[in-house]
């Protein structure tokens, strides 16, 4: 008996939308066009294990990890453009199968981040911190210290690309005696402060470490959080916070 395709409500696919943001998630292409002033749509709703694969279709994926028993539910759903859906469909391979189910997976990972970033706070007086790296006087390059971060080196595991391995060790190299500064007088105005903050990235921390993740997805998402949670103008201060933090010995 086969599988009747499921009528998806309005609600459902306004958030399948949002999870790729409106662009095909294997070519980019916008999900929506407009002409003459009216949007039209450019989607399909496709399954990522067929609804009803044929015989060669189910031992092609016979040992292949699949997103929940229900070929309906939402997790083995994706929008793509009716073009990328049509070369996905046939014929079906299992290199492109594992690459959606993979880009499916981390758009999954990236929502439950996001009911994540609302559960835990962060004291408000970190903004300062965010300021005095965009703006303070202070902070000047010629009056760096030569500060070697070895907790970093022996802290980052080969999960962590080379890019970010540098960018990491550069923000320690650059700011982490500043911001050491910066959390102190946070602390002469008021007690504690800073091991506070430090408790609650240290906590969010370990909530990262026990989903499984590797030390990459745990670095962005705590990027993210801080960004999230205060609103720098770049991405640059809550990467450079998420250094700090691991040279401090809250994260890894």
């Amino acid at each position: 008996m086969s599988n009747p395709r499921k009528q998806y409500s309005d609600a459902q696919t306004i958030a399948l939308l949002s999870q790729v943001n409106r662009v095909c998630p294997l070519c980019a292409e916008p999900l929506f066009y407009k002409k003459n002033g009216i949007s039209f749509k450019n989607y399909e709703l496709a399954h990522i294990y067929p609804l009803n694969p044929n015989s060669g279709e189910e031992i092609l994926l016979q040992n292949e990890k699949r997103l929940g028993n229900d070929v309906n539910d939402e997790q083995n759903i994706i929008p793509l453009c009716e073009i990328c859906h049509g070369k996905f469909d046939k014929p079906r391979t299992v290199e492109e199968y594992r690459e959606l189910l993979n880009i499916k997976q981390q758009l999954i990972n990236r929502s439950g981040q996001e009911a994540i970033w609302k559960t835990y706070s962060i004291e408000e007086e970190i903004s300062e911190i965010i300021e005095a790296i965009y703006n303070s006087p202070e902070f000047e390059i010629e009056t760096e210290i030569e500060f070697v971060p070895r907790e970093v080196d022996e802290k980052l595991n080969e999960t962590i690309t080379r890019p970010t391995k540098i960018k990491i060790k550069n923000n320690v190299r650059e700011y982490f005696i500043f911001i050491k500064k910066k959390f102190a007088e946070l602390d002469n105005a008021k007690i504690d402060l800073s091991e506070i903050i430090s408790l609650q990235v240290k906590t969010y921390y370990l909530k990262q470490k026990n989903m499984g993740l590797t030390q990459q997805d745990i670095f962005d998402n705590i990027v993210t959080w801080i960004h999230m949670k205060t609103k720098p103008v770049t991405m640059d201060a809550a990467e450079i916070l998420a250094s700090f933090f691991i040279q401090n010995c809250e994260v890894f």
